[in-house]
């Protein structure tokens, strides 16, 4: 089993699944997949998406993702966390690729770097092939493809249908909204730590995460979701008293944070502790509230 590859594939798999998609994009990322699956040599194909515009930002962070895991010292108790972590960073490279890249733009970029390839000493290889075919040669045995009906093109516009319905998800838009009070929730939990907040101000702040975490559930933003709920319901807690504003509790907070703005932003650092201690958090204030 190739790790590498398979690491890498299943992160591309794991970035696009927490995006919504049409059925049109859908079809990109299993031509990527398939693509990657397929390459003999998975350097060198990495080093071709990187030679594509459209791909070479994915093409750098498959990269790192590669050098991850042929060169690191793999820590495998903690590994499920820096997948978790390497998934989310593609998605934004994900998501730009899928708003300009048709399946048909794939099919071609790749279809162009398979003819240069084979284009390598062609001329030699054809007198080789013309001197070792005899001269009378079967012709192809050609497949018969089964006609469509309507009955079938009626039954993949059903199972399409709600694909189709779905409006395109703007990865920038999200990104916009979700961190735009992260800075302002900074400063905040040091006025939290001294009481020194306004029912109306944590209240407003409730809402927004609260709204924030279910924006990032419907869009499949597990994590940040999550991270969203994890702080606001520990921002409601305070507010009813249910639990002091400790250091350790406001420093559990902002570590909901520094989570939120890693993964949206795609930052290149170890945030395993800070997603550890979130959710640690998350685990002891969760039993003492009703579930929704």
């Amino acid at each position: 089993m190739d790790l590498a590859k398979q690491y890498i594939i299943q992160c591309v798999v794991a970035a696009a699944n927490n995006l919504r998609l049409s059925s049109e994009k859908i079809e990109t990322v299993a031509i990527i997949r398939e693509r990657l699956s397929n390459a003999a040599d998975l350097n060198e194909e990495i080093k071709n998406f990187k030679k594509i515009t459209e791909l070479s930002k994915l093409g750098i962070k498959l990269g790192e993702l590669v050098n991850f895991i042929d060169n690191g010292k793999i820590d495998f108790l903690k590994l499920s966390d820096k997948f978790k972590e390497h998934s989310y960073s593609l998605v934004r490279e994900i998501s730009s690729i899928l708003d300009v890249v048709t399946p048909q733009m794939a099919r071609a970029l790749f279809q162009k770097f398979s003819e240069d390839t084979i284009k390598v000493d062609l001329t030699k290889r054809e007198e080789t092939a013309s001197a070792a075919v005899p001269t009378s040669v079967k012709p192809p045995i050609e497949l018969e493809i089964p006609i469509r009906t309507k009955a079938d093109e009626l039954k993949e516009a059903i199972i399409f249908e709600e694909l189709n319905k779905e409006t395109a998800f703007n990865f920038e838009n999200y990104e916009e909204k979700v961190l735009k009070p992260v800075k302002e929730l900074d400063s905040f939990l040091n006025r939290v730590l001294k009481f020194d907040y306004t029912e109306n101000e944590i209240s407003n702040y409730i809402k927004v995460m609260k709204e924030h975490a279910e924006l990032s559930r419907k869009i499949g933003f597990e994590i940040l979701s999550n991270m969203h709920r994890i702080f606001s319901s520990g921002l409601e807690m305070i507010n009813q008293k249910k639990i002091p504003p400790s250091a350790n509790i406001i420093e559990s907070l902002r570590a909901c944070l520094i989570v939120i703005v890693a993964v949206v932003r795609g930052k290149e650092v170890d945030i395993t502790s800070y997603l550890n201690r979130a959710e640690n958090f998350g685990k002891t204030i969760f039993p003492k509230q009703k579930e929704r």
